[in-house]
């Protein structure tokens, strides 16, 4: 999943993965930022973990308001498009449920159980071809209709959906959102959905309460694949297409209020949400404001200064690089209301390879930037720590590679001793221009002119995803959507990838195509399967070098001091929204 854009801010079957454990969530009291560290988990729960209510959080109540401040409107609420992680957190934290999802009990581990569905899943057959999913009793709506398997077919179908662009090409509705399930289950992109073919797309069958999939390839990941938000039910009758975006219809425990795109959106309870068939959400507090326009930095201000009437506060804005320092600093004066923590977002400088054609000079590019001085003027440790990898260390199967250390000599010899000029983007942005600033001194060493070109923070995704956009370099995040490389390397580098908007530096290889779909429909098991993906990543950057790993994320949080239950997000990586409730309401 796409991790928020900085300036704006992822019979049941049973499997033991290693993956990267969330540090305690109290913050680390000692000196630096606490590390990644690798625990064995049994990732995937049990029927039993299925059955609600969540455990509760400790000392929390039920009452009162919490407003968030943001800088800019969450990117998509439609779960067939929303794949950002704050946005994700409110879609599938607050608005709708899905047929699994994760459960964190605030110890630090998450397992995969029934959400919607009564267990994470029967492998029908025993080859990973065929899942099925029983929906639970007592499922309800918004307006207190009954939540139903053909709702969930239709919302995964929807997600499908196509439609015919001036050139006359079949193109996605809703290209924004997971594609996993999507692509298993219509791998010749035949199906045009529910608008203009069948209802039910290919290789799912309803009966009663039932719902089943059936895949052409062994896909052994299926119970983290319909975790994603386009498992989230729509009846058909509620599908007001492009609208649903900024209203969604509610399976969750609230809905939607009030909503002015880009200034407030207001959530209240949904009184027919039932958490005994839940085990995931919370609902202590009676609503959520959302509001935006708020600069980054002064989040941050306003939110230390926590001045009478702002201690029901909060945000998904990590601490501001300019002020981190500071916060860091005097965690004693933000006892009970700072959070911090290591997240698993790996971010890079794309490089389009449709603009920068030369291999050579896509290594010099890597050759000539400076980690050091992109922590530093990120914010520091507490902000990102150096990465030089395509898969982070979150990730079963991770290898530690560094193919184009930072050596400038070499980055001029790579090109010959010419000067190339490069376009960078940038969002426009007081934090982001800083650190574009100091990319153009940095560059400039080796020869390379960067002309830095803002651009507005709302479209950001929607700018870099075009294939035929003018810029050679710009930011991306991605952090897994689920412990496997199999959600890492197919959405951000094998060419399908493209028209849906996450294959950003544009590369196109059919060799590397074959690599990809070849470990994600093996039969082999996960952990086979897991150090290949992690040597594919090395092999990528020294024959392609499509892009420069920069760093993995880092997060530290503060809020206003009434809001209580503060946990970071070991499936999301940010703020977990359904925890919190306010101390005194």
């Amino acid at each position: 999943m796409k991790r928020q854009a900085r300036f704006i801010a992822v019979g049941g079957v049973a499997m033991a993965l290693l993956v990267t454990g969330c540090a305690e969530n109290t913050g680390d009291n000692g000196e630096g930022a606490q590390e990644h560290e690798q625990n064995t988990l049994d990732i995937i729960g049990t029927a039993e973990d299925s059955v609600g209510p969540a455990t509760p959080v400790e000392g929390a109540v039920e009452g009162g308001e919490i407003t968030f401040i943001q800088n800019s409107d969450m990117a998509h609420l439609d779960p067939a498009r929303n794949y950002v992680s704050t946005s994700m957190m409110v879609g599938q934290g607050l608005l709708y449920r899905t047929l699994t999802g994760y459960r964190e009990d605030g110890d630090g581990s998450r397992k995969v159980v029934g959400d919607l569905a009564t267990d994470p899943g029967t492998d029908v057959n025993g080859d990973c071809t065929v899942w099925e999913y029983t929906l639970k009793d007592g499922l309800k709506y918004e307006d207190g209709t009954d939540i139903t398997a053909d709702h969930v077919a239709y919302g995964i179908s929807r997600a499908m959906a196509t439609e015919e662009n001036d050139e006359g090409e079949r193109v996605p509705m809703y290209p924004e959102g997971a594609q996993f399930l999507l692509d298993w289950l219509d791998p010749a992109n035949e199906y045009v959905g529910p608008y203009e073919g069948e209802e039910t797309a290919p290789g799912i069958a309803v009966d009663g309460n039932k719902i089943t999939f059936t895949f052409d390839s062994p896909r052994c990941e299926t119970p983290f694949a319909v975790a994603m938000p386009t498992t989230a039910p729509i009846p058909p009758d509620k599908d007001t297409k492009g609208e649903f975006d900024q209203m969604p219809f509610s399976s969750g425990p609230y809905k939607i209020e009030e909503r002015v795109f880009e200034e407030r959106t207001v959530l209240v309870r949904n009184e027919h949400w039932d958490a005994n068939t839940d085990p995931i959400r919370h609902a202590y507090v009676d609503s959520f404001v959302f509001e935006y326009g708020t600069q980054p930095e002064d989040i941050t201000t306003r939110l230390a200064a926590n001045a009478s009437g702002d201690e029901n506060l909060a945000t998904f804005t990590p601490v501001d690089s300019s002020q981190l320092s500071n916060i860091v600093g005097n965690k004693a004066e933000y006892e009970g209301r700072y959070l911090e923590g290591p997240r698993k977002y790996t971010s890079y400088l794309n490089i389009n390879m449709n603009r920068v054609t030369d291999l050579a000079v896509r290594q010099a590019i890597n050759h000539a930037f400076n980690r050091d001085r992109w922590v530093q003027v990120n914010g520091g440790e507490y902000s990102v720590l150096p990465n030089t990898t395509l898969m982070g260390p979150t990730v079963p199967g991770y290898v530690d590679y560094d193919v184009y250390p930072y050596d400038v000599e070499k980055a001029k010899e790579l090109l010959g001793g010419e000067t190339i000029q490069l376009r960078y983007a940038h969002a426009d942005t007081a934090t982001e221009g800083r650190i574009a600033a100091a990319m153009v001194d940095e560059f400039a060493k080796a020869g390379i002119e960067i002309e830095a070109v803002p651009i507005d923070p709302l479209d950001w995704y929607g700018q870099i995803a075009d294939p035929d956009n003018s810029f050679d370099l710009y930011w991306s995040s991605w952090g897994e959507d689920w412990p496997s490389g199999s959600t890492v390397f197919p959405p951000l580098y094998h060419s399908r990838s493209i028209p849906v908007e996450n294959n950003y530096p544009f590369i196109n290889v059919p060799e590397l195509d074959q690599k990809i779909e070849d470990l994600e429909s093996s039969s082999a098991g996960f952990e086979e399967t897991a150090a290949q993906w992690g040597e594919l990543g090395k092999e990528i950057m020294e024959k392609y070098a499509p892009v420069i790993p920069t760093d993995i994320a880092y997060g530290v949080w503060i809020s206003g001091s009434n809001v209580g239950g503060h946990y970071l997000s070991e499936n999301i990586s940010t703020l977990d929204v359904t925890k919190l409730f306010v101390r005194e309401p």
